[in-house]
């Protein structure tokens, strides 16, 4: 299950966390939060369990965080 958990949240923040002028001016840690958020329900949607290592909130928040930084700089 992990490694679903793994592809799914990769390709999920490649899909989905974008740059955004709204967003940017709202803040990192709220973007990100809001982020983790929508990440979750689109885990529950497709049946993850919300459990498995690879949708820790800590793991979510550095992966999030760095694809967020990612897009800011290019």
């Amino acid at each position: 299950m992990a490694e679903q958990a793994s592809s799914f949240m990769r390709d999920w923040i490649a899909a989905n966390v974008h740059d955004s002028s709204a967003r940017r001016d709202r803040g990192l840690d709220e973007w990100v939060t809001d982020e983790i958020a929508r990440l979750k329900d689109a885990a529950r949607a497709a049946d993850l369990d919300l459990d498995d290592p690879e949708l820790d909130d800590d793991l979510l928040r550095d992966e999030i965080t760095a694809a967020i930084k990612r897009i800011a700089r290019s």
